[in-house]
């Protein structure tokens, strides 16, 4: 599993607003993608927002990304300026309410 964060500074609108424009623009785009696990929206601690994107695979973040870059492209550029992107592996993950651990 790999995650991808990006980070930009709020040009013009809300961060609501720009949640708009994921809803109708970007998530159709990744639900489609092949190896799409999760989409978090966030809040950073600096004032910036951004996203955190999980796949199953490194090959499948990046293509991903290749997608929306060709289908979208800089659409948002009025309201969001791009900061930063970040790839990670993912190293360990647990979803409580799907656990079957049941040691207290």
């Amino acid at each position: 599993m790999h995650m991808t964060m990006r980070k930009y500074r709020q040009l013009k609108g809300t961060p609501e607003a720009a949640i708009v424009w994921v809803k109708k623009n970007l998530m159709p785009i990744l639900k489609k993608s092949k190896g799409f696990k999760a989409y978090y929206a966030v809040a950073f601690d600096d004032g910036t927002i951004g996203s955190i994107n999980v796949f199953e695979s490194e090959d499948a973040a990046y293509e991903a990304n290749k997608q929306v870059r060709k289908e979208i492209g800089n659409s948002a550029s009025d309201m969001l300026q791009h900061v930063d992107t970040k790839l990670w592996k993912i190293l360990y993950e647990d979803h409580p309410r799907r656990s079957t651990d049941t040691r207290a």
